[in-house]
């Protein structure tokens, strides 16, 4: 289980599209200043929508940039992290979270 799930720390930035006992999918929006509060994902996919720029933050780590290209796919581990939007774009992604007991290691 996560510890600070992002649907409920943000619910007007995350949309659930689809979710079963095995996956959970939502739309992501962040615009330009906004701030997302900590949160975990397990095993995620993300596709982007949009370019964007963010500042991340992982869980006792230093802001680090990151930046999204629309139509990229990518992938991320077991994570907690927060951010904002330091770009001038919406950051629109639509993110895939694995669920399950091996959703939280490493692969």
């Amino acid at each position: 289980m996560l510890a600070q799930d992002p649907v409920k720390v943000a619910p007007d930035k995350c949309k659930v599209l689809f979710e079963n006992d095995v996956v959970r999918v939502y739309e992501f929006t962040l615009k330009p200043g906004e701030k997302m509060p900590m949160h975990s994902h397990p095993q995620t996919s993300i596709y982007s929508l949009t370019d964007s720029k963010l500042t991340i933050t992982v869980a006792g780590g230093k802001p680090e940039s990151a930046e999204f290209k629309a139509g990229q796919a990518y992938y991320h581990g077991p994570v907690t992290h927060g951010g904002v939007n330091t770009g001038t774009t919406d950051t629109h992604l639509i993110i895939t979270e694995i669920k399950g007991p091996h959703s939280m290691t490493q692969k």
